[in-house]
Formats: C-alpha cells, sequence, structure tokens
C-alpha cells in the first residue's frame, strides 16, 4: 500500500465534500424547478447526486494514490 494513500484520501474527503455539496446546490435548484411527477421528491435526487459526485472524487483519490506512487518507480 502506497505511504501516501492517506493524504490522498485525506484531500479526497474535502474536495469531495466540496464537490458534493455544489453538486446538491445545483441539482436540487434544477430539480425545484423542473416540472416533477408527484412520486418525484427533489431533495433525495438532488441528495443522490451529491452522493455520486463524492464517490467520483474519492475513487479518484484512491487510484491517483496508486498512479503516482512514488515507490512503484
Amino acid at each position: 500500500m502506497p505511504p501516501t494513500l492517506g493524504l490522498f484520501l485525506s484531500i479526497g474527503a474535502v474536495f469531495g465534500a466540496l464537490a458534493a455539496g455544489g453538486a446538491y446546490a445545483i441539482a436540487y435548484n434544477e430539480y425545484r424547478q423542473r416540472m416533477l411527477r408527484m412520486d418525484q421528491n427533489p431533495r433525495k435526487m438532488a441528495l443522490e447526486t451529491a452522493a455520486v459526485a463524492f464517490l467520483f472524487i474519492m475513487a479518484a483519490s484512491f487510484v491517483l494514490a496508486f498512479v503516482l506512487n512514488p515507490e512503484s518507480r
């Protein structure tokens, strides 16, 4: 396991939270403005979008920890 994994995961958590917050705000505003069906909840849909954004950033930081590992060269 690369020694920089903890650093990359902590950076990913910070930027993932920022990305999730931005994604939630944008998606909630867009879903609220659209004519949705009665069974659709804009908060739930925006939260799902935010979760995907957070998971994407965390997965990218995990992969980068292995790609940019200085000990593997």
